[in-house]
């Protein structure tokens, strides 16, 4: 392995951007790989192969061939990083330290993503690259962001540092997606908020639905929402769910889910949950391709989309993918208590981290 570092760049990712190349990581086992973009750390592949000597790399992520169409205005943020504040914030408002905010609306009159310029649509410096963690996987990709005050409405300078590396798993290989935020200032900011996650779509069958996946949950508790997708503030079995969480098929058109999922043992007050064991979110199998996706995190929640309402003309249509977003609570600034898990002060850290596995 003397000299394997497993990273490459590609500089002519993105010819209307010199700086939004594309990053990519291979696994020392040769059999899987992923990249990821400078805007929006966006990951453009996420592909594994039956063995190093297959020339052609099966990916399962759904996205674009050139960052230029990244910018397309119905790009449903495909495979991108997303904050400040993931999900929704019902109708754009929240208080902090008896102060009340009004952020960016742009959801059914409810702040989603992070707002109209969310982190999706910023571009980072390259990154730092840091020596592999072991003898099986690759160097770590470090991105440093900060975000500064009053970013699309949200208070507080951030420091937000993401750190992705692939590793070698029997059958293909596993990326790993490592979140971190502090808050830096102004000094007369005590608190903001923070929520972050990946907004990938994954097929990993052979047409361009994601029809016939079989699929196995770990819960079937959700955040029941109103109409516009915002929690009541009640947690209850989700119908389309098997209650004994047995194996399920996705159809032409069901089920359809757009729901946040709980994991009901979670400590729900954490900031940092780094230190806790990866618990799994789903798993998927293919029998076309014989392929398998599993995801996995630290996170207290996770949402699953079955892609409804994917519309990107003439490329994708609805169902093209599905999403496992892992994440805290959805409003959980306006939720006394859930509260805690998105609100950082100073000198506190917030941290996450999620495992994506793919192999045959």
């Amino acid at each position: 392995m003397t000299g394997y570092t497993g990273y490459a760049i590609k500089t002519d990712f993105d010819k209307s951007d010199s700086a939004n190349k594309l990053h990519i990581l291979t696994t020392p086992n040769g059999l899987f790989t992923a990249s990821f973009s400078n805007r929006g750390l966006t990951i453009v592949d996420l592909a594994v192969r039956r063995t190093p000597s297959n020339a052609h790399f099966h990916n399962v992520n759904l996205g674009f061939r050139s960052g230029e169409d990244y910018k397309r205005a119905d790009n449903p943020y495909f495979g991108a990083f997303i904050g400040r504040v993931a999900n929704r914030i019902r109708d754009g408002k929240f208080e902090l330290d008896g102060k009340s905010y009004q952020v960016v609306q742009s959801n059914f009159g409810h702040c989603l993503h992070g707002g109209m310029v969310g982190y999706d649509k910023v571009v980072l410096r390259d990154p730092e690259v840091l020596p592999a963690l072991s003898e099986t996987s690759s160097d770590t990709l470090k991105f440093n962001y900060v975000s500064k005050h009053l970013e699309e409405g949200f208070p507080g300078e951030l420091l937000v540092v993401v750190k992705y590396w692939v590793e070698d798993a029997p059958g293909g290989g596993a990326l790993y997606l490592e979140y971190e935020a502090t808050l830096m200032g102004p000094e007369n900011v005590d608190h903001a908020i923070v929520n972050l996650t990946n907004h990938s779509y994954f097929n990993i069958g052979d047409k361009s639905t994601i029809e016939d996946t079989e699929f196995t949950m770990t819960t079937n508790q959700t955040l029941e929402v109103t109409d516009t997708f915002v929690p009541t503030g009640n947690i209850v079995p989700h119908p389309l769910v098997p209650t004994d969480l047995s194996t399920f098929k996705f159809g032409p058109d069901e089920p359809d889910i757009d729901h946040a999922f709980v994991f009901p043992d979670a400590d729900i007050s954490a900031l940092d949950t780094r230190s806790f064991p990866l618990k799994t979110m789903a798993s998927a199998y293919h029998p076309c391709t014989k392929l398998h996706l599993k995801g996995e995190t630290t996170e207290p929640s996770f949402q699953l989309y079955t892609g409804r309402y994917i519309g990107v003309g003439g490329l994708y249509g609805p169902r093209s993918g599905f999403c496992l977003e892992s994440s805290r609570y959805i409003d959980a600034v306006n939720k006394q208590e859930w509260k805690g898990m998105v609100t950082i002060g100073k000198g506190q850290i917030y941290g996450a981290l999620t495992r994506l596995s793919l192999y045959y």
